[in-house]
C-alpha cells in the first residue's frame, strides 16, 4: 500500500479518536439526554481544532510512519495544540461554548487514546508492514548505503529482493557481509535480471547513475512487466528527502535545478518575508534589547558583531549577530563553530541554543539579502574550501539564504566538511522542491526544534 494512503488512514483514525474523546466527555458531563444538542454545539468547533491538530502533527513528522513515534515531540505538539485551541476559543468571538473543563478532559483522554493506538500501530508495522520488492542495478557507495537502510528498516516499506552487481564486484572487499550472506538474489548480467523478473513480481528497479548509461537501452524490455524504474538519485530523494551529491550526474542537476528566478512563488515568498518581519518586528526588537543587555552585562566587548556571508548568486553580504563567544575566539583565523563549542560564553551558549544570536538578521530579511526560510549562509572562507571539496556546493546559492532551513530541522549541528556535505544534500533537496508548503513545514519544525531541543 502506498505510504501516502497509509498516512491518510492514520490521520483519519487520529481524527476519529478526537471525536470519540469528545463524545465520551459530553456523555460524562451532560448525560445521554442532552448529548445530541451538545454534540451539535461542540462538533463544529472541535472539528476545526482537530483539523488544525492534524496539520500540526503533519508538520512535526508525527505521520512519518518510517520511524518510531517521538513521544517528546508528540507532547510538544500537544502543548502547542492546546495553546492553539485556547487561542481559538478566547480570541475569536461568536463561539457558542466556553469549554475550559471540556478542553482539558478531551485533551487528556485524546492523549491516552492516541498513545495506545500508536503503540498498537507500531507493533503491527514492525510485524506485518507491507514491503514492496526492489532490485538494485549497480553497486556503489550510495546504492549499498540505501539498500542497507531499506533492508534494516521494514517501516520504509521496501524489501531488497535482488542486486545486479556484475561478476567483478563479487569480492570480499566490495561485497558487504549483509548482502552476500542474505536471501538477496545476486546477479551478474541484465539477462539474469530478465529471467528473475519473469519468476518474481518486482515493484521497482533502482539504477545507479554509473550503470544507467550502459544499461538504459536494455531497460525498455522490462516495460511489459509493469515494474517501476528509478535512477538512484531519484529513489534516494524519495526515501531520504535529500539529494545525493555524488550519485546524481550533471544531467540530473541541469534538468532539476535550472529554473527562472522570477516565478510567482518567489514573489509571494518575498511578500510573506516582509509581512512576517513587519508583524513580528516589535517583539523581535524587544528580545533584541533584552539579549543586548544580557550580553553586555555578562562579558566584556561589543554585544553585536558583523560577518561576511555568501548569499544568492554567490554574492557576499554582511550579517549582524549577537556575540556568543569570547573576544579571542578567532585569534588564529576562522574556525567552525561546534555544538558544544568551548569558546562560547555561558550566556552565549543560551542565546545560541534558542537562536537569539540570529535575531539581528531580521534586518537582512527586510533588506532582501536573506529570506526567513532558506539554506543557512556560510562565510566566504568556508565556502571556498567546501566548493573545492564537495561537488555542486555552490548550487545551494541558487536561492536566497535563510534564517532557518531544511538542513537545520533535519540534521544535527555540523562542524566539518563531512557534515557540510550532508547538509548540502538537504539544501539541494530544498532548492529542487521549493514551495510554500515546504516553507511552512520548515517554519513550524523550527519552532518545535527550538522548543524541544534548542538551536542547531
Amino acid at each position: 500500500m502506498n505510504r501516502k494512503i497509509i498516512k491518510a488512514l492514520v490521520a483519519l483514525v487520529d481524527f476519529a479518536l478526537l471525536n470519540v474523546a469528545l463524545l465520551l466527555v459530553l456523555t460524562f458531563r451532560y448525560g445521554f439526554d442532552g448529548l445530541g444538542s451538545q454534540w451539535l454545539r461542540h462538533f463544529p468547533v472541535f472539528g476545526l481544532i482537530g483539523l488544525l491538530w492534524l496539520l500540526d502533527f503533519y508538520i512535526a513528522d508525527i505521520y512519518n510512519i518510517t520511524q518510531k513515534l517521538d513521544y517528546r515531540r508528540f507532547l510538544v505538539c500537544m502543548a502547542i495544540n492546546v495553546g492553539l485551541a485556547i487561542a481559538i476559543f478566547y480570541l475569536l468571538s461568536g463561539i457558542p461554548i466556553a469549554p475550559k473543563t471540556n478542553l482539558g478532559l478531551i485533551t487528556a483522554l485524546y492523549v491516552v487514546f492516541f498513545l495506545a493506538w500508536r503503540i498498537l500501530l507500531e507493533r503491527f508495522m514492525n510485524q506485518y508492514g507491507i514491503r514492496r520488492p526492489v532490485v538494485f542495478i549497480g553497486l556503489d557507495t550510495y546504492s549499498l548505503k540505501l539498500a542497507e537502510k531499506l533492508a534494516g528498516n521494514p517501516r520504509l516499506g521496501y524489501a531488497i529482493d535482488g542486486f545486479v552487481i556484475g561478476a567483478a564486484a563479487r569480492t570480499p572487499e566490495t561485497l558487504p557481509a549483509w548482502l552476500g550472506a542474505g536471501p538477496i538474489k545476486l546477479m551478474n548480467t541484465m539477462e539474469e535480471l530478465s529471467v528473475f523478473l519473469e519468476e518474481r513480481s518486482i515493484h521497482s528497479l533502482v539504477v545507479s547513475e554509473e550503470w544507467y548509461h550502459e544499461v538504459h537501452q536494455q531497460l525498455y524490455r522490462f516495460f511489459p512487466t509493469g515494474v517501476r524504474m528509478f535512477q538512484l538519485s531519484t529513489f534516494w530523494e524519495l526515501v531520504e528527502e535529500t539529494i545525493p551529491v555524488h550519485a546524481a550526474d550533471e544531467l540530473w542537476f541541469l534538468q532539476n535545478l535550472s529554473r527562472g528566478p522570477y516565478s510567482v512563488y518567489h514573489k509571494l515568498k518575498r511578500f510573506f518575508d516582509l509581512l512576517t518581519s513587519v508583524l513580528f518586528l516589535p517583539l523581535i526588537l524587544l528580545f533584541c534589547m533584552l539579549t543586548f543587555l544580557l550580553v553586555r552585562a555578562t562579558s566584556k566587548g561589543p554585544a553585536i558583531y558583523r560577518q561576511t556571508r555568501v548569499g544568492l548568486g554567490n554574492r557576499n553580504f554582511t550579517i549582524y549577530k549577537f556575540r556568543s563567544m569570547r573576544l579571542d575566539a578567532e585569534t588564529n583565523g576562522a574556525v567552525w563553530a561546534s555544538e558544544k563549542d568551548p569558546r562560547l560564553t555561558p550566556v552565549g551558549e543560551f542565546i545560541r541554543r534558542y537562536r537569539l544570536d540570529e535575531l539581528p538578521q531580521i534586518f537582512n530579511v527586510l533588506k532582501g539579502d536573506m529570506s526567513i526560510i532558506g539554506p543557512r549562509p556560510e562565510r566566504p572562507e568556508f565556502v571556498d574550501k567546501l566548493a573545492h571539496d564537495i561537488p555542486h556546493y555552490n548550487l545551494r546559492h541558487l536561492v536566497k539564504p535563510g534564517l532557518t532551513g531544511w538542513a537545520q530541522v533535519k540534521y544535527r549541528y555540523g562542524a566539518s566538511v563531512e557534515d557540510s556535505e550532508v547538509k548540502l544534500m538537504y539544501d539541494l533537496f530544498y532548492v529542487k522542491n521549493v514551495s510554500s508548503m515546504l516553507d511552512l513545514k520548515i517554519a513550524l519544525k523550527t519552532i518545535l526544534t527550538v522548543i524541544s531541543k534548542g538551536g542547531r
